[in-house]
């Protein structure tokens, strides 16, 4: 897959896996690190009126209320189906993040109806001219959450992301392609598994090392 690439499979897996507070606290710090490193795209959407637009990835279990115009922009995981909203945004995880990314023409997506509009359809087009003009490379902004493994965290995902591409397209290739082909897969996998692992055991030093450091300057 191309570097600049988002890694759409892990991030549907990982999203669909995690419990909600989890959820919520990663969107939370998500949006606050998009908030530092794109001031003007908050401040214009802080001009728009008082808005709340439902999320709805219609591959993944989750539902997400975006809330923006005359307070600062939140994101929250929707516990309830009757949370009321101003619109609803429906589409794939994928669709949904290439509108926010602007990584395709956002009328594209609306004519084709790969994503679905329903309620203020004028509030939703303000919300999506005001993304269109910051560019956002969402990879970059989610990684930066691992702070020093930000480097090492995207290189692995990036790999995991090729791996699940390989396995997906495996899944999809005639029976007599198969046999050598899937023991490189089981290999892959085993080395995938190891990775994670990894990265995880230097998560956890980092986060213990930030605490002790925390504790001292206390």
């Amino acid at each position: 897959m191309d570097d600049a690439d988002f890694p759409i499979i892990i991030a549907r897996s990982v999203i669909a896996a995690m419990p909600p507070p989890m959820l919520q606290r990663a969107a939370s710090l998500l949006l606050r690190k998009m908030r530092r490193n794109h001031p003007d795209l908050f401040n214009n959407l802080a001009q728009l009126d008082p808005t709340s637009v439902r999320i709805e990835p219609t591959d993944l279990p989750h539902r997400f209320l975006l809330s923006f115009g005359d307070k600062p922009m939140a994101l929250t995981l929707i516990r309830h189906d009757d949370t009321p909203a101003d619109a609803t945004l429906k589409g794939s995880l994928e669709s949904l993040l290439a509108l926010l990314e602007g990584r395709i023409d956002s009328d594209a997506l609306f004519f084709t109806r790969e994503i679905s509009i329903t309620g203020n359809t004028s509030a939703v087009v303000a919300l999506r001219n005001t993304l269109d003009r910051e560019t956002i490379q969402l990879l970059d902004e989610a990684t930066s959450l691992l702070g020093p493994l930000q480097r090492v965290g995207r290189r692995a995902v990036l790999r995991w992301e090729g791996r699940a591409q390989r396995l997906r397209d495996r899944l999809t290739m005639p029976r007599h392609a198969l046999g050598q082909r899937d023991r490189d897969l089981a290999a892959e996998s085993d080395a995938m598994r190891a990775e994670i692992e990894a990265l995880k055991s230097r998560l956890a030093k980092q986060e213990t090392m930030a605490r002790r450091k925390q504790g001292e300057a206390a």
